[in-house]
């Protein structure tokens, strides 16, 4: 004889809201009075999902991707007129805030990239195609590690497509211009993407993204033909501290042509691996001229790349005075000579 399901209430207080998908979806964090705890918790209006019960299908899904790389989901939930989702609270923010408080350097977006690809690779494993990766949507744990979050859009895979519901405009690969099914190289141009502005910062991304913004609207049909053109984003747009190899496996997630990119998450991890010079150098921020610096055993580096072309490199010993390094002191530096010295140096 079949036991009927028990219902149980669920009590939780809003203690401030952290984020927003449009009016149908929210995110606070509350206070569980059950557990005691803060957690974060993701509300759904029922009116904007396809099915309820395809959403807890895919619930189910996370539930088992239980990974280093992916956050959690505690437990999922429905009232009469939303759906709820529980999360852990991560305190360290996104990766989104990090890179609003400085620019990163190529170490931690090789390090957070690959930690981001773990937990892609598994969900990929598991049959799910994320569809919103973002800045926004990567956790940073209590130690500082890549947490992939946010899986509202994600949908399980029939024969290896999938179709979300909806898409973010900002981080569309070019086939989401048509009306079709997609595989795992969406994920793939979309992580392309994050890297991307990992690298040149947000600030530089939403200035090329305002060229299509006009009284508040978006120009879709010029943002559409750029995408599938490959003049958005700017491949060129790359600091001259950005390895090289770390532009290739960049440009490569985000071919128009999905046949060009990588396959797999797995395969993206293994090229950005293999990232190895001019890791450590920081642009910094709120400078006239462009000032890259580098800490090494508490010496200081610093490289300036004055507006009349002209340079300055010195060095810092800890507690002295900076010292010039002069062959490396001139007048004019052309770009690839500034790469070299930021890669040798």
């Amino acid at each position: 004889m079949l036991q009927p399901y028990k219902r149980a209430e669920l009590q939780f207080a809003e203690i401030r809201e952290i984020g927003s998908d449009g009016r149908n979806s929210k995110t606070w964090i509350v206070h569980d009075v059950q557990l005691g705890a803060e957690i974060v918790m993701k509300t759904i209006a029922k009116s904007s999902l396809h099915s309820v019960n395809g959403f807890f299908d895919e619930a189910k899904a996370l539930y088992a991707t239980a990974h280093q790389n992916v956050v959690q989901v505690h437990y999922a939930c429905e009232d009469q007129d939303s759906v709820y989702v529980a999360m852990p609270l991560y305190r360290r923010g996104s990766v989104k805030g990090l890179m609003a408080a400085s620019n990163l350097t190529a170490r931690e977006t090789v390090r957070l990239g690959c930690q981001m690809l773990s937990g892609l690779h598994n969900i990929h494993s598991k049959g799910l195609i994320h569809f919103d990766i973002k800045p926004d949507n990567i956790l940073l744990s209590n130690r500082g590690e890549a947490l992939l979050a946010d899986f509202g859009l994600a949908k399980q895979m029939q024969l290896g497509l999938a179709r979300p519901n909806g898409l973010y405009i900002r981080m569309a690969p070019p086939e989401a211009t048509t009306n079709q099914q997609f595989d795992l190289r969406f994920d793939i141009y979309q992580v392309g993407l994050t890297l991307y502005r990992m690298t040149i910062g947000n600030d530089a991304f939403n200035r090329q993204f305002s060229r299509f913004e006009h009284g508040g609207n978006i120009n879709m049909t010029a943002l559409a033909g750029e995408i599938l053109a490959g003049t958005f984003p700017d491949r060129q747009a790359f600091d001259e501290h950005v390895p090289t190899r770390l532009r290739k496996v960049i440009v490569k997630c985000i071919e128009p042509d999905r046949n060009n990119r990588y396959n797999s998450a797995l395969e993206v991890a293994n090229a950005l691996a293999s990232v190895e010079d001019g890791l450590d150098w920081q642009l910094a921020r709120g400078t006239l001229d462009k000032t890259w610096i580098k800490n090494e055993m508490g010496t200081e580096k610093r490289f300036v790349l004055n507006a009349d072309g002209s340079t300055v490199f010195t060095t810092t010993a800890p507690g002295g005075t900076p010292r010039r390094k002069t062959d490396l002191c001139v007048r004019r530096m052309t770009r690839r000579e500034i790469e070299s010295v930021l890669k040798k140096n």
